[in-house]
């Protein structure tokens, strides 16, 4: 299956982080869609179509993004697809661009949670895991135990996942924190769910990104060349199937679907990737879902984080920008924010954190949990200069 590929003209993005009450989700919103627009050299003028991804934001919270950005009246489209929501608003767009019913569009992926989260994300009242306990963190601290058991990992390892995230961090302007930690950090943070503690888990965050995609004739719309343009070559989309037991804990059978689905679509392979953004909401969720994408041998995953062979330098540097742990993750806007990242690394302009002869990259969002099965919603993104 081939589609035309899309072009990313511009993006964008403010610095995560916990705003008071004040900054709004139409604020930040429009803060990181003008960013994009000026860094496409585009005119509010110049947008046919306008995807928003967000999970918190309410009620045609694209509409009242438009208004705030004098672009009523535009088509509006919202996602909601839990952390997923951002990527999969590209898709949207790539899609409509191939298919020629836009030929530039904006892209946004924005989230209010500081004021809207307290003490982690709740479940939903009728989800079966739930009401058993568990939870988000603790269906990873199982992950993580079942990964420890069956390969021989450490949690040295585990905790090492957050040492390089947190370093790459440091060298990107929008990372909610900006600062290196320790192994020893990790290890002796606060407890969350055994053997994960607080520096083990993404934060809650406050956060919007943008992008403005065009096809082959938004290119010429805008006067730029498609060598200046990175290409999406391809977006996958897959849900969890149904899991039965613990035997298939990290089987990550939807990262492997996801990742088929890419390469089908973008005619690339995972030995053609040069760098990863990576879903990490948890430390344990980068080393099982690079594994289920094919990237790096199973059961390895936790040497390959010790050794370096993930951070910038490395055969496969994995989340440059500091990913979910340190970059933040207001869930809508991850998605984009990885997208972001994609495009300023095969630009070569990421400053402190640039991979180095970084042509192709991945990005790899997984959105929410159904009680019984392995994941809600999965994209990977494949994008190359």
């Amino acid at each position: 299956m081939t589609i035309n590929p899309a072009h990313v003209a511009g993006a964008g993005m403010i610095r995560f982080g916990k705003f008071p009450a004040s900054t709004t989700l139409e604020g930040m919103a429009a803060a990181a869609s003008r960013q994009a627009l000026n860094d496409a050299g585009a005119d509010v003028r110049d947008i046919e179509a306008i995807y928003t991804g967000h999970v918190f934001g309410g009620p045609v919270a694209g509409q009242r993004i438009a208004v705030h950005l004098g672009l009523d009246g535009r088509p509006v489209t919202n996602v909601e697809n839990y952390c997923a929501s951002g990527a999969t608003a590209i898709r949207e767009a790539w899609i409509a661009l191939a298919a020629g019913l836009h030929d530039v569009v904006l892209v946004i992926g924005v989230e209010k949670m500081t004021d809207r989260v307290f003490g982690g994300v709740k479940p939903d009242p009728g989800d079966l895991d739930a009401a058993v306990g568990l939870v988000m963190a603790a269906g990873h601290a199982m992950s993580a135990r079942r990964y420890m058991a069956d390969h021989g990992a450490t949690r040295e390892q585990i905790a090492a996942v957050a040492v390089k995230n947190h370093a790459h961090s440091v060298h990107n302007p929008y990372a909610q924190y900006q600062h290196a930690i320790t192994l020893e950090d990790v290890l002796s943070a606060r407890p969350i769910a055994d053997p994960l503690g607080l520096l083990d888990c993404s934060p809650i965050s406050d956060g919007a990104a943008a992008m403005v995609l065009c096809n082959a004739n938004g290119l010429r719309k805008l006067g730029l060349a498609a060598s200046s343009a990175p290409r999406i070559l391809g977006c996958g989309l897959v849900s969890g199937s149904l899991q039965i037991g613990t035997d298939d804990l990290n089987a990550e059978d939807v990262s492997r679907r996801a990742a088929e689905a890419a390469w089908e679509m973008s005619g690339v392979g995972p030995e053609d990737i040069d760098f990863v953004e990576m879903h990490d909401c948890f430390t344990i969720a980068e080393i099982v879902r690079l594994e289920g994408l094919g990237l790096i041998p199973v059961g390895q995953g936790g040497q390959w984080t010790q050794d370096g062979w993930t951070g910038i330098g490395g055969r496969l540097p994995v989340n440059p920008s500091g990913g979910l742990l340190s970059r933040g993750h207001p869930v809508g806007a991850t998605g984009v924010a990885q997208a972001c990242e994609l495009t300023w690394q095969l630009r070569g302009t990421a400053g402190g954190r640039q991979v180095e002869s970084a042509r192709i990259g991945l990005a790899y969002c997984k959105g929410g949990t159904v009680s019984g099965t392995d994941g809600g919603s999965v994209t990977t993104l494949v994008m190359s200069q």
